[in-house]
């Protein structure tokens, strides 16, 4: 079984199609990466996948039930997380504040809630440094720490993130990507990975699809893109 299946999809903004009947699927344990130029559809991917958007045809599975038409928070506490786009951390709120909203779909648990929040404190130990902080005030690579920290908090099957890399040094990058093979690796979490940089994305994942004006163009294993004439031309900056 899958945990992620998308067939046909199609979502529509005021006439122009942002995704052409697009199908992939995520199967548990994958990392995966979505990558393609601006207005690709890759941010709407994760859009329509989380219930942020309403497609006006396909459908959406996960772990083998549809759900094209639950609601967004019932998608959360099923197990989708998603690391938006700019982070959209809550500024006046402080680090952990900003951690236990993330486990709102699971606050009856109460002790279930302290263990994540320690599990977060231990793979991200800046965060508990600065647990009492206001996330408004964090560096930009600590507050997509707290992004990532924040949606994992519910505990998710899969986790979807949205340009992580968006706005931070080289160096942060790196390490941001370390933090995202180590989850991969040591806990076994499913990964929908959208990514300008695609080199970098290509060298964590273990497949990709190629977005294009809202359809996948191409798709097949990481290592056998790294080296497609095709893929370093268009999104590598190489040409061979």
């Amino acid at each position: 079984m899958s945990d992620l299946r998308i067939e046909g999809l199609t979502i529509t903004y005021g006439g122009a199609k942002a995704l052409d009947n697009l199908s992939i699927e995520v199967k548990t344990g994958e990392f995966v990466a979505l990558l393609g130029a601006n207005g690709a559809g890759k941010t709407t991917t994760l859009r329509a996948t989380s219930g942020l958007m309403r497609p006006a045809a396909g459908k959406i599975f996960f772990d083998g039930v549809e759900i094209t038409k639950v609601p967004g928070h019932k998608r959360t506490a099923l197990g989708i997380g998603h690391v938006p786009e700019g982070r959209q951390i809550f500024p006046d709120h402080s680090v952990e504040e900003n951690l236990q909203l993330g486990s709102f779909v699971r606050r009856k648990h109460r002790a279930e809630t302290t263990q994540s929040l320690e599990d977060m404190y231990g793979l991200f130990p800046r965060l508990k440094e600065r647990n009492k902080q206001a996330g408004g005030t964090l560096s930009g690579g600590e507050a997509q720490m707290l992004a990532i920290a924040r949606a994992l908090m519910s505990r998710p099957k899969i986790l979807m993130l949205d340009e992580p890399s968006l706005g931070l040094a080289p160096q942060l990058v790196l390490e941001l990507f370390k933090y995202l093979k180590r989850l991969h690796a040591e806990q076994g979490l499913t990964i929908l990975l959208v990514e300008q940089q695609a080199r970098l994305a290509l060298q964590l994942a273990e497949r990709a699809y190629i977005l294009e004006r809202g359809a996948v163009k191409i798709e097949g294993k990481s290592k056998d893109l790294i080296n497609d004439p095709r893929v370093a031309e268009a999104y590598l900056g190489t040409a061979s």
